[in-house]
């Protein structure tokens, strides 16, 4: 799905956008399920091992900053992770040794949402 082109700017510039690698269904169930997910919150009154909750966050207002490891309780995202047309753009990029050290899920939702600073993962 990628050129050598699209390589070299990778490498250039440190980001790429591929238009299309995701079925429009993909998308929607994995927003399906981060809505629950973060709906879940509700009740919650304090870091879990599934949550991250921002300052303001009230059980009757949940407000969720991070989704620590999805992968592991969300089927959609761990199916995202193994998706062979993700995977191969990344193993074009990165090289074919790939390996899921972990995973999470930062949210800005509208009106509120903890400052990340720039950092490199």
């Amino acid at each position: 799905m990628i050129s050598d082109r699209d390589v070299a700017f990778y490498h250039e510039h440190g980001y790429l956008v591929v238009p299309g690698v995701l079925e429009h269904s993909s998308v929607r169930t994995l927003r399906q399920e981060l809505d629950a997910i973060v709906d879940g919150a509700r009740g919650m009154t304090t870091h879990t091992d599934v949550y991250d909750l921002e300052p303001g966050h009230r059980p009757d207002a949940p407000r969720v900053r991070r989704i620590k490891t999805p992968h592991k309780f969300l089927p959609s995202f761990e199916k995202l992770y193994r998706n062979p047309r993700l995977v191969g753009i990344v193993q074009k990029l990165l090289g074919p040794n790939l390996r899921l050290h972990g995973s999470k899920i930062n949210l800005k939702a509208p009106h509120y949402g903890s400052p990340v600073e720039w950092h490199q993962d």
